[in-house]
């Protein structure tokens, strides 16, 4: 892959999921009008809104790590147990394989979400 690509993310639609709405940037998926995200080998990057209501269950990435960057509202993110803060400008690192949860509270949470590689080690495209 040797083309630069740009898109404006306002155009990319969210998608419902369980924890929230997410939308796709940059993901191994093939790419089109219809979603207009960057199709990519590497990297699979996104946004996510996280609803206070619906926290995301305990999961894991298996060959994948996980970074979660929060640019609005205030949650956090927990493993074995232990919570850390999550809040405008805080950014999590989610080892490969860890199991996880991440949740907004009180109100929603915006964080973009890249993962590496695109795909888990399963071949799981998300």
């Amino acid at each position: 892959m040797t083309d630069k690509k740009v898109i404006k993310i306002d155009d990319v639609p969210f998608t419902p999921v369980a924890w929230g709405r997410s939308k796709i940037l940059v993901s191994a998926r093939a790419t089109g009008p219809a979603n207009g995200h960057i199709r990519a080998e590497h990297i699979r990057v996104g946004i996510t809104e996280y609803d206070p209501d619906t926290p995301h269950e305990p999961h894991s990435h298996p060959g994948q790590e996980e970074v979660i960057w929060v640019l609005s509202g205030r949650g956090y993110t927990e493993t074995h147990g232990e919570r850390q803060e999550l809040f405008p400008g805080a950014m999590a690192f989610i080892p490969s394989g860890l199991e996880h949860k991440t949740a907004a509270v009180d109100a929603p949470m915006t964080a973009i979400i890249m993962k590496s590689p695109a795909a888990d080690a399963t071949g799981k495209v998300s």
